[in-house]
């Protein structure tokens, strides 16, 4: 189940598919000026589509597991499906909670944000403790319980008890992480029965090489910069290709950006397929006569097969991007905006894999020093190595998954 401007992508991939909601809908969404802002945005997100999505999760998951009867029956789930989190109250069927990012999971361990904030590394714990009940007191719980509530009662359940988004909404069966031990390790105040799974690196069917162009420009000249502004739609987005298109010709370095469609059903985790909503907005340029040996400009690419050939990777601290960058090894220039990306980007530079500049006073100069030395090879890059091209990341995530499914066998 995802939203109706996935429908095809899915297909393509041998999958059945019901919609969460209309393509009316996730368009909407995507267009609203506050799904970017660092505390705003979530609570677009939750308005509107995880609300409006509670009821056909729970109809949904309610007729598969009647139409199975007595066969097994397992759902993997994000945390905010919450009409799947509501049947698994009224029935005992396994649920697993899927974790594409370790900022899914609600820690008080380092690097600890808070929106965009973060949280100094010298503030004990018990005072984190704090400021997680603060913001769940005066935020989270406002905004979000009204509707459980409301959806719980329909189905003539009782009251979440406890933290909402801390502790409610993630599966009682325990879940798995779409992420490695390397780029996070279980944390002790994570919910109980979590199993560490991998980046899954998808790679969609047909995406099996480059564009003949995009070879063609790779070959004529040394490792460009690969921008990327990711999900990342509207205005930040196109900020993000902005400033990186005039750090890269200050510089004067070769750029290959991938420059967003209208088609929202581009998008894919790691994927490198580019999505956005008004493709005008997504396409800044520093002339009217951009420079096209400097600059190659495609709606899409597969970053499993752009990125080894890259010099440096700009981009918006999507997780999905950060495991591409990891696995290709290709120095990363992160620039966030909301939701996980503070927190992805923090660990990428943990790992010594690329630099992560925020937003603020000085940024833009700290951004072109930080593109300077890392097209320069200055710093050394770490990360995970891994074969372009091999299974491991999904492998890993099966084994997560069979894992769990053992945990979870009643027999």
């Amino acid at each position: 189940m995802a939203n109706a401007p996935y429908e095809d992508a899915v297909l393509r991939e041998g999958l059945a598919f019901s919609a969460l909601c209309t393509e009316r809908d996730h368009l909407r969404t995507a267009g609203h000026p506050d799904l970017w802002h660092p505390i705003r945005g979530f609570g677009v997100l939750w308005r509107h589509l995880a609300v409006p999505a509670i009821e056909p999760v729970r109809a949904r998951v309610t007729a598969w597991l009647d139409e199975a009867g007595s066969a097994p029956v397992r759902v993997l789930a994000s945390p905010l499906a919450i009409g799947a989190r509501i049947v698994r109250e009224q029935r005992p069927y396994p649920l697993c909670s899927v974790y594409t990012a370790p900022a899914n999971l609600r820690s008080t361990g380092d690097p600890m944000y808070l929106g965009s904030w973060h949280v100094p590394t010298w503030l004990p714990r018990p005072a984190r403790h704090a400021l997680w009940w603060a913001l769940d007191k005066w935020k989270l719980d406002p905004m979000g319980r009204p509707a459980v509530v409301a959806a719980l009662r329909a189905a003539g359940l009782p009251n979440p008890r406890g933290s909402l988004f801390g502790r409610w909404i993630h599966s009682p069966d325990g879940g798995i992480t779409l992420f490695p031990a390397s780029f996070c390790a279980a944390q002790p105040d994570w919910p109980s029965h979590i199993d560490i799974g991998d980046f899954p690196l998808y790679r969609a069917n047909g995406d099996d090489a480059l564009d003949p162009a995009l070879s063609g420009f790779l070959a004529a000249g040394p490792p460009p910069v690969v921008i990327f502004a990711g999900s990342a739609s509207g205005a930040q987005g196109a900020s993000l290709l902005r400033e990186a298109l005039g750090a890269c010709r200050a510089l004067g370095l070769r750029v290959v950006a991938l420059v967003p469609t209208a088609d929202p059903t581009a998008a894919g985790q790691g994927s490198g397929r580019a999505t956005a909503f008004s493709p005008d907005a997504f396409s800044p340029r520093l002339t009217d006569t951009e420079d096209h040996e400097l600059v190659f400009r495609c709606a899409h690419a597969p970053l499993e097969l752009l990125l080894p050939r890259a010099a440096v990777f700009i981009h918006h601290g999507g997780i999905g991007s950060c495991a591409q960058g990891l696995k290709a090894r290709t120095p990363q220039l992160i620039r966030p905006f909301a939701y996980d990306q503070f927190d992805n980007a923090a660990r990428v530079e943990q790992e010594g894999a690329g630099r992560f500049i925020p937003r603020g006073a000085g940024s833009r100069a700290a951004f072109l020093a930080a593109l300077n030395d890392l097209a320069e090879g200055g710093g050394a890059i770490g990360g995970r190595e891994a074969d372009v091209g091999d299974a491991r990341g999904m492998d890993a995530v099966v084994r997560a998954l069979e894992r769990w499914a053992a945990r979870t066998d009643p027999s």
